[in-house]
């Protein structure tokens, strides 16, 4: 261990040419919160006041030279050269050097500190330097430390918007599932995921979906039923720690799910090899199972009810689906409890958090929006279609982060049926362009006059080949009938990696013969 050797003030300073400067310092160096040192040209220090002596013996390391007059700055700090040594040498040119958060490593140990080297002169001549540091090391990691929570906080958020969006993006049961526990496993860093149902009519737990699919032996799944069956019944989670001594090499999670008050089935989440789960990332599972229990839901009450029945569930699922979205925004409110101290220390670094912090939630509500949409039609016909598309372009951008460019000049809604049919077009385009294009920018211009209605969207994606190309694959087809079905036009232009521009124009019948 190094040792640390107080010198005194009054005494004599081995470079005659320093005693100018050390009688300005005395009365300062006893008394400075501050660490001070001076430092002659060879960088040797030759007095140090006693804050820094606490640094030296705060961090020590078994491969510094011990602190001691005349010791040189690179034996006591050895490691630091490459960044402190440019820093001396503008000194020495005369420069007053300030350096904020600057970040030393010197035998193994990282510090971070607030410099000022001022130069010290006698007779015109530079002959030292007088170097002051601040040890800002504990506030440095603790904003590490918030700038990680608030990473995390947003990447949640980020994984809960994308669960959301998948569970609700089809009304098909088995497709829902498979693909939102594949996305789970993609965002999670599980190894396998998978849902295990309560049958509706016999009560029995059936395994609906295993992401990714593989064979599972009869004697482990019937241990892994009545585990479920427990899970469910206790209506709490379970989460299993790794064990090797009982085999138990992977950690894993078993979250009940339930939509008011019903029991649905259970979500099994297994984890890496040798990992673990953290009590963020149980909580997380949570959300996920409340999200995906809303959709199983869905899919259920779409799959087994007649029209007018579904009508009249939709508008309490969209209840359902609001209180669900509420979460997502209460955890937007957690991040920004933590933007105001990030703000404090970094400007920049809050505004930037403070952006990203508003596509989300701006997103998150939009996601709600077009949700209620699908779920109780009159609100197609209530809103304008200028705020439809624009309800649908945040949620597309939330979902993608791609760069969109909206211009609406909707002055004058077309018909119900034409609203919806521009409604449909757009969601279908947004879809393929999601899924297919790779596209970075997308353009979106909606015109609405009195007797017309004009939609265009571009993208500078891959494009496809319009003659090789399935339209109906890729759901073209189903845009043209929509189109023809309220007389509108359609017309798609692609080529291979130029990108993809579509163009829809209704007119009234008096426009259409006029044209």
């Amino acid at each position: 261990m190094m040792q640390t050797v107080s010198r005194s003030v009054a005494e004599e300073p081995s470079v005659p040419q320093l005693n100018g400067q050390f009688n300005l310092l005395n009365l300062l160096f006893e008394r400075m919160p501050m660490g001070v040192a001076v430092l002659d040209r060879q960088y040797r220090i030759q007095r140090y006041n006693p804050t820094w002596g606490g640094f030296a013996a705060r961090y020590a390391s078994r491969y510094s030279a011990s602190l001691a007059p005349g010791v040189g700055y690179f034996e006591h700090l050895p490691g630091t050269e490459a960044l402190v040594l440019p820093l001396f040498e503008r000194a020495l040119t005369g420069e007053v050097v300030h350096e904020n958060g600057i970040r030393l490593e010197s035998g193994g140990t990282v510090t971070y500190w607030n410099i000022v080297l001022a130069p010290l002169t006698e007779n015109g001549e530079t002959v030292g330097i007088l170097n002051f540091a601040v040890d800002v090391t504990e506030q440095t990691r603790l904003q590490h430390t918030l700038e990680q929570l608030v990473e995390e906080r947003t990447r949640e958020l980020q994984v809960l918007l994308d669960v959301t969006a998948t569970a609700n993006r089809s009304l098909d049961l088995k497709e829902t599932l498979e693909a939102t526990l594949d996305l789970i496993a993609a965002l999670v860093g599980a190894s396998r995921s998978g849902a295990i149902l309560l049958d509706e009519r016999t009560g029995e737990l059936i395994p609906y979906s295993l992401r990714p699919a593989q064979d599972v032996a009869p004697d482990d799944l019937a241990k892994m039923l009545s585990i479920c069956r427990s899970v469910l019944e206790g209506g709490t989670t379970l989460y299993v720690a790794p064990n090797p001594e009982e085999g138990l090499y992977e950690p894993g999670a078993l979250i009940p799910l339930k939509s008011r008050g019903s029991r649905l089935g259970v979500l099994v989440i297994v984890g890496s090899q040798g990992g673990a789960f953290s009590t963020a990332q149980l909580a997380l599972f949570q959300s996920i199972a409340e999200h995906l229990s809303v959709a199983i839901e869905n899919a259920r009450l779409f799959a087994k009810s007649e029209q007018l029945a579904v009508a009249a569930e939709r508008n309490r699922l969209a209840r359902d689906l609001h209180d669900a979205v509420t979460q997502t925004l209460f955890s937007s409110s957690m991040i920004a409890d933590v933007l105001p101290k990030i703000w404090e220390r970094n400007p920049d670094e809050g505004r930037r958090r403070l952006e990203e912090l508003r596509q989300l939630t701006r997103g998150a509500l939009s996601e709600m929006r077009t949700l209620l949409v699908e779920l109780r039609p009159a609100a197609l016909a209530d809103t304008d279609l200028g705020n439809l598309l624009g309800h649908q372009i945040n949620a597309f951008i939330a979902r993608t982060r791609l760069q969109v460019q909206y211009e609406c000049h909707c002055l004058h809604n077309p018909p119900v049926e034409v609203k919806e049919a521009f409604y449909r077009i757009a969601q279908e385009a947004f879809n393929n362009i999601a899924k297919h294009a790779e596209a970075a920018q997308v353009a979106v211009r909606l015109d609405c006059q009195p007797d017309q209605a004009e939609l265009t969207i571009q993208d500078d994606g891959i494009g496809f080949d319009m003659q090789a190309s399935n339209l109906k694959g890729i759901g073209l087809g189903i845009m043209q009938e929509r189109a023809l079905s309220v007389k509108a036009q359609l017309e798609i232009q692609s080529q291979p990696h130029r990108g993809t521009h579509l163009e829809l124009v209704w007119r009234t019948p008096n426009q259409e013969e006029g044209s």
